[in-house]
Formats: structure tokens, sequence, C-alpha cells
């Protein structure tokens, strides 16, 4: 493993509605789960990736304005956030792999009007850290595999070579078609899907997601391969092995929860 000099904290979080609003036992383990893994963080920045925050077809979008605020409603309420912009840092992942990212911003005045919208993938995970600077990514779904791999490996690049504590949130939900009754209808590759992004997280070993064939991910409808490729080139860099904290099936919807271990003086 690397000397991890910057890096603080590295999680695997999902980003169901069911984390905050708790309608059941599986939602409330999982919630208390994630609180116990994040409750040792240090960071001064949060790098955090998701599926659901800008998306461009082929490169990885870095927001780039000032702040980042959310409202987003829930069954128990609303969500209400605002988040500055870890600017600097999203710059060092702009310079270090300039092929592959694309700053996006909001063309406003600066400071207090330059404001980028939160997605729910990205608050949601956020909600059970402390107030941080935030450098927010959006997930590209491209065909070129080993783009999203050298992507990760950039990634970590950037983060230990800041300045300051960085954790990184990788945001994903896994598999979306577990129900004939969710909103993308059934499909057995839900499961095998889900089985094999567990496995790899369990064995600290994500290669054998670049093997998936493109009809299973297309029938499986998961929202996390991209970034688990984006996972699997941050771990090869690193050498950082993962643990696997929860996984349970939301409905439809499986969410999976796993940190990086980290030796004990980076935290």
């Amino acid at each position: 493993m690397r000397s991890l000099v910057s890096l603080a904290g590295l999680y695997l979080i999902p980003h169901g509605d069911e984390i905050i609003d708790l309608p059941d036992e599986s939602s409330r383990v999982m919630a208390d789960k994630i609180m116990q893994v994040c409750s040792t963080d240090v960071s001064d920045s949060v790098a955090i990736i998701s599926p659901h925050s800008l998306s461009l077809s082929k490169n990885v979008s870095v927001i780039m304005s000032s702040y980042l605020k959310v409202s987003y409603r829930l069954k128990t309420g609303v969500l209400r956030r605002t988040y500055e912009s870890d600017r600097a840092l999203s710059e060092s992942i702009l310079r270090l792999d300039p092929g592959f990212t694309e700053a996006a911003s909001l063309i406003t005045s600066s400071g207090p009007n330059s404001i980028f919208p939160m997605d729910f993938g990205t608050a949601i995970p956020l909600r059970f850290f402390g107030k941080r600077k935030i450098s927010m990514m959006g997930q590209p779904r491209v065909q070129r595999r080993d783009s999203l791999v050298h992507f990760g490996r950039m990634l970590f690049r950037a983060v230990q070579g800041y300045d300051q504590k960085v954790s990184v949130i990788i945001s994903a939900d896994q598999a979306h078609t577990h129900s004939s009754s969710g909103p993308y209808g059934y499909s057995p590759d839900a499961a095998y899907y889900d089985s094999l992004i567990t496995e790899s997280v369990k064995n600290s070993n994500l290669s054998p997601l670049l093997e998936l064939s493109e009809e299973t991910i297309t029938r499986a409808k998961p929202d996390s391969y991209w970034n688990m490729l984006i996972l699997h080139g941050f771990l090869s860099e690193s050498g950082i092995r993962t643990k696997f904290d929860y996984y349970y099936v939301a409905g439809y919807f499986g969410m999976l929860l796993g940190h990086g271990e980290l030796p004990r003086k980076s935290q």
C-alpha cells in the first residue's frame, strides 16, 4: 500500500431515500452502519462522485461553482443543505486527468451567487458527515472501461497530492431489477450482479467487474457499475483493501455499504 498522506477515508455508500426515511428494520440497520463507519472521519474535504449529478456523454463532470445547494423532498421531510465547494481540490482533479474530466460551473457572478444544485445521490451520503468542503463530480456512463479505471487512479493521485485531509465517497446503488413490482421489472441478473459486487468488495478485488457483459448490466440496471470501475482504479493505485459492511434489497434495488481499510495513522 502506498503511504496515505492526505487520504482520510474511502467509502462506498448507497443513496436510497430509505436510509434517511427509515421505513423498516433493514434501512435502520443500514443507517446505523453508515453512521458507525463515518463516525471517525476527520477529513477537511470530501470528493464525491454520484451517478445522479451532472452527466456528460464522454467525460467526468467536475463542478466548479463556489457553492452547492440541495433541497430534496423525502417522505419524512425535506433535506436542505448548502456546502462550500473545494475548488482547489476540483482543480487538482482536473489537472491530473485533463483527457477525461471536464469543468462544469453555473455561470453567475462570483461569491454567494455562484451556486450549483446538488443531486440526491450526493446529498444523501453527505447527510452522514459533518460540514465539509465538497468536490462534486458526476459519473459518466461511457463504454470505455479502461478510461474509468484510469480516472480512478488519477483521482487517488489528486487526493494524495492535496494539502488537506480528503475523504472520497463513491455514491452508488446496485441493481434495480430485483422485483417485478419495481419500475424496471424483474431480472435474475439483479441478484447475480449484486452478488458479484458483494464478493468483489469482500475480496478487495473488483477486477471481475471488467468481465461483465453489457447484456448483464443492461438487465440488472445498476447505477453503480461505472462508479465501481472508478473505485477499482482507485484501489489498484492505492493498494487499499475494502471492507464489506452491509447489504440489503430495498424493494426493487440493492444497497451496499463498504469502506476502505486505511492504516490507523492516517485517521
